[in-house]
C-alpha cells in the first residue's frame, strides 16, 4: 500500500513539473517561429539552405540565434541572424565566398553612396530607428578593404548614449548589405536634460573636483628610454565625471568588483601571474647565462637563492624547496637583469604553498614577491580599514626600502576612490605608491602591495624603478593653461551613461532587482587622447606622440589640373601625400613616390611626413625591398624618378616582373620606343597594355622625370585593374 501511495505521489510530482516545462517549451517554439518569420520578412533566404538555431538567455532577455548554410561544402555560403524575444533584430551577417576577397581595386561605390544605402537598410530592418542614431564620421577607408564599415550611436533628445550602437557593413562593389549589428537597451529610461548645469558650470566643476595634474611619462626611442612631462586627468575619465544636475564629482559604479571586493582567489591568481612574469618572458640558455654573468658580474642562482632565504620579510623557511629559477632582462630598457625564483613547500595533501621572488641580479634588491594566501575556509573576517592597512605598508617601506620610500607618494585616488564602500573593511586592499621625480609623479614607476585583510599579511609586493634621467619642469605651461587646451581641443560633452546599482558593486544584487539606470553626465568627449604636452600644450598620446586630427585630405592647388579627379579619389581612400598642397606639376622624388605607392600595399609601418626620421624612411624601404618592389642598389630617396622607373616599380608591385623580364615577346606602339631601356621594355609594354600608362598620345618619354600629377594618374589606373 505504501509503495502504491509513493508511486502515485511521484507521478503527481512529475506531472506537476511537466506542465510548466511543456508550457515553457511551447512558448519558446512560438517565439522561435516568430523570430524566423521576422528575419525572412526582412532578408532574402534561399529555400535550399540548411537551418539550425539555438537560444541564450541573459538576465531576463532571450535571444534566438538563427543560421542558414548552403549545401555547397567547397564554396559555402551562410546567413546568420539573431532576434530577441521582443522581435528586435540584433544581428545579421551574410557570407558569400567572394564577398571578402581582398583586392587593390578602387571601389565602384563611394562612402557617401554606401552611407545612403546603410541608412536605407537600417530603416528597412527597424523603421524609425535612423531618427535615434548619429553617424560617426571617423573611419579612414583603406584600399585593401573589401567593405565599407559604417558606425552609428544612439541619440536621446540630442544627447549621445554611446553604449547603444548600430554597425553596418556594405559591399564596396555591389552595395549589398553584408552585416548589421544592433547593441540596444530597449527598456532604459533616460532622465530629461532640462535643469542640467551649463557647459561653463560643468567646466568649472571639472577644474575644482576632477582636474589635471603634471606627470612624467616615457617612451622607447632606438632602445633608449626617454622621459617627458605631460598633463593628465587626475581621475580616470571612464569612471569619473561631472553630475549634469548637481555639478559635483560623480563616480560610476561598476558591475564587476572594484578595488577592495570580489573574487579573492581570482585576484590573487592574477597577482601571482603578474609577479611571475614581471621580469619579462625572455629566458636565457646556459651559454647566454654564463656570458651575461661574466660580462656584468651578476650573481649566480645560488647566490640569489641564498639572499632570498636570508631576506626577513620573505620568511622562506628551510622546508621550502627551490622549484624553478630563470634570469631575464628587465623590461623595458633591458639594462638590468632579474632573477626569478619560485620556492615550494612539499605537501602530501593538495595544499599548495609557494613563494615567488624576483630580485635584481646585480644588486640583490628584491623587486617583487608573491605568497599564495592562506585558505581560511571563510572563517576569518576583514579587520582593518584602508588607513590601518596603509600603516602596515608604510612601515614595510620605511623598514626595508627607505631609499625608495622618501621618493614615493601614496596614490589616494587609486587606493581609496575605487572602494565600493569606504565604511566596510574589504577582504584585501591593493595599495599603490607612485614615484616622484622633481616633485612630479611618475605613474609608471613605484610600489604596489596586495594586503590580505583577513590575515593582516602582505601577500604581494612589486617595485618598478627605471634608471633614467628626468627633464626639468621649470618651463611647463601650468595646469590652468593645460586645462584650457583640454577644453579647447577635446572638450566636455553631455552624455548618458549606464549606472549599475550599488548592490551590484557590493555583489549583493538580488534576483529580479532592477539592473541599473542611466545618468546624465558631463565627460571629456571620446575619440582623442587626454594628455597635454607640458611644454607645447598640444594634445598627445601617453607615448608623447602628437595627436593628429583625422580630417579629409584636401589640396588647395589641384583645381583644374588634369589629375584633379585621380588625386582626390586616391586621397579619399588614404592614398595621399602629406601637406595642404599636392604640387602636381613638380617632379617626384623616389621617397615620395614610394610613400604614395606603399599606401596601396599591405604596409603598416610609419606614415612618412616632413617630420619623419631616417629610421622611418629605412623601415619603409626595408618593406619594399622584402616585397621585391625596389632593390637595395636602386635605393635613392632624394633622387627623381623617371617615367620608365615608375612603371618598373608598379609592375613589380603587381608581381608581373618575372613576365616583364622575358625578352623578345613584347611590342609597344610609342613612337619613342627605341629610347626605352632594354631591360624595361617588357615593363612598359605590360603597363601600356593594362592601361596604366598612355603617354602623351604619341610618345612615352621614358627618361623624363615623372611629375607628381602623372604619378597619381598611374597609380589610379593601376588600381582600376
Amino acid at each position: 500500500m505504501k509503495r502504491n501511495i509513493a508511486a502515485l505521489l511521484s507521478f503527481i510530482l512529475i506531472f506537476t513539473l511537466l506542465i510548466p516545462l511543456q508550457g515553457f517549451a511551447a512558448e519558446m517554439d512560438k517565439e522561435l517561429e516568430n523570430a524566423i518569420k521576422i528575419v525572412k520578412t526582412k532578408f532574402s533566404i534561399p529555400e535550399d539552405y540548411k537551418f539550425t538555431s539555438n537560444i541564450s538567455t541573459a538576465e531576463t532577455r532571450k535571444v534566438y540565434y538563427l543560421n542558414w548554410r548552403s549545401n555547397d561544402t567547397v564554396n559555402m555560403s551562410s546567413i546568420n541572424a539573431s532576434v530577441d524575444d521582443k522581435g528586435m533584430i540584433l544581428n545579421y551577417s551574410r557570407y558569400l565566398p567572394n564577398d571578402y576577397k581582398q583586392t587593390k581595386r578602387l571601389p565602384s561605390l563611394s562612402r557617401a553612396e554606401a552611407k545612403d544605402k546603410a541608412d536605407e537598410y537600417i530603416e528597412h530592418i527597424a523603421p524609425g530607428l535612423t531618427k535615434e542614431l548619429k553617424y560617426e564620421e571617423d573611419y579612414q577607408d583603406n584600399i585593401m578593404d573589401s567593405s565599407y564599415y559604417l558606425n552609428y550611436y544612439r541619440i536621446v533628445d540630442g544627447v549621445p548614449y554611446y553604449s547603444d550602437r548600430v554597425n553596418v557593413t556594405i559591399s564596396r562593389e555591389s552595395g549589398d548589405l553584408q552585416g548589421y549589428s544592433r547593441n540596444w537597451s530597449p527598456d532604459l529610461e533616460f532622465p530629461s536634460s532640462k535643469g542640467a548645469v551649463s557647459l561653463e558650470e560643468a567646466e568649472a566643476a571639472y577644474v575644482e573636483d576632477l582636474g589635471l595634474r603634471l606627470i612624467y611619462s616615457y617612451s622607447m626611442e632606438d632602445d633608449v628610454l626617454k622621459t617627458f612631462p605631460l598633463y593628465a586627468p587626475i581621475y580616470d575619465n571612464s569612471d569619473f565625471a561631472v553630475d549634469a544636475f548637481t555639478g559635483k564629482r560623480y563616480r560610476l559604479t561598476s558591475r564587476v568588483y572594484l578595488r577592495g571586493l570580489g573574487d579573492y582567489g581570482a585576484v590573487n591568481n592574477s597577482m601571482k601571474e603578474m609577479v611571475q612574469f614581471v621580469a619579462g618572458e625572455v629566458r636565457l640558455n646556459p651559454e647566454e647565462l654564463k656570458a651575461v654573468e661574466d660580462a656584468g658580474k651578476l650573481m649566480d642562482e645560488k647566490k640569489a637563492e641564498e639572499l632570498a632565504r636570508k631576506t626577513e620579510f620573505l620568511n622562506i623557511t628551510d622546508d621550502y624547496e627551490l622549484e624553478s629559477y630563470y634570469l631575464s632582462p628587465n623590461w623595458p630598457d633591458n639594462k638590468e637583469y632579474i632573477w626569478s625564483l619560485q620556492f615550494r613547500k612539499p605537501s602530501k595533501d593538495e595544499k599548495y604553498e609557494y613563494i615567488s621572488v624576483s630580485m635584481n641580479a646585480r644588486t640583490g634588491v628584491v623587486t617583487s614577491f608573491y605568497k599564495n594566501p592562506e585558505d581560511n575556509g571563510g572563517k576569518k573576517q576583514p579587520v582593518n580599514d584602508i588607513t590601518k592597512a596603509k600603516a602596515v605598508t608604510d612601515a614595510f617601506l620605511s623598514k626595508y626600502y627607505p631609499q625608495y620610500y622618501r621618493l614615493l607618494e601614496y596614490y589616494r585616488v587609486a587606493n581609496e576612490e575605487y572602494l565600493a564602500d569606504k565604511t566596510l573593511p574589504a577582504s584585501y586592499y591593493n595599495i599603490t605608491y607612485t614615484r616622484l621625480a622633481n616633485g612630479v609623479p611618475f605613474p609608471d614607476n613605484g610600489v604596489s602591495f596586495n594586503y590580505d585583510n583577513l590575515t593582516g599579511e602582505i601577500n604581494s609586493f612589486n617595485l618598478s624603478w627605471f634608471e633614467t634621467e628626468f627633464p626639468s619642469v621649470e618651463k611647463v605651461i601650468g595646469v590652468p593653461a593645460a586645462t584650457e587646451r583640454l577644453f579647447e581641443k577635446v572638450g566636455l560633452g553631455m552624455e548618458y551613461r549606464y549606472e549599475y546599482p550599488k548592490e551590484a558593486e557590493l555583489m549583493i544584487l538580488k534576483e529580479g532587482q532592477a539592473t541599473g539606470k542611466t545618468v546624465l553626465l558631463y565627460m571629456l568627449k571620446p575619440g582623442k587622447p587626454l594628455y597635454i604636452d607640458a611644454f607645447t600644450g598640444n594634445i598627445v598620446y601617453r607615448s608623447g606622440e602628437e595627436y593628429k586630427e583625422t580630417t579629409k585630405v584636401g589640396y588647395t592647388d589641384i583645381k583644374g589640373h588634369y589629375a584633379e579627379k585621380q588625386i582626390s579619389v586616391l586621397a579619399e581612400f588614404g592614398i595621399y601625400l602629406d601637406g595642404s598642397e599636392f604640387k602636381p606639376s613638380e617632379e617626384m622624388t623616389q621617397k615620395d613616390f614610394f610613400t604614395y605607392l606603399s599606401k596601396t600595399l599591405n604596409y603598416y609601418g610609419p606614415v612618412l611626413t616632413e617630420k619623419s626620421t631616417q629610421k622611418d624612411i629605412d623601415e619603409m624601404y626595408a618593406y619594399l625591398i622584402r616585397e621585391g618592389i625596389v632593390k637595395e642598389a636602386e635605393k635613392s630617396p632624394g633622387s627623381a624618378v623617371t617615367r620608365e622607373e615608375a612603371v618598373k616599380f608598379i609592375i613589380r608591385a603587381l608581381k608581373y616582373d618575372k613576365v616583364a623580364d622575358i625578352k623578345g615577346i613584347f611590342s609597344v606602339s610609342f613612337s619613342d620606343k627605341a629610347s626605352i631601356s632594354p631591360d624595361l621594355y617588357g615593363y612598359v609594354a605590360i603597363a601600356s597594355g593594362l592601361g596604366i600608362v598612355s603617354g602623351d598620345g604619341k610618345d612615352f618619354n621614358p627618361k623624363k622625370n615623372i611629375k607628381r600629377g602623372e604619378c597619381a594618374v598611374m597609380i589610379y589606373n593601376y588600381l582600376q585593374l
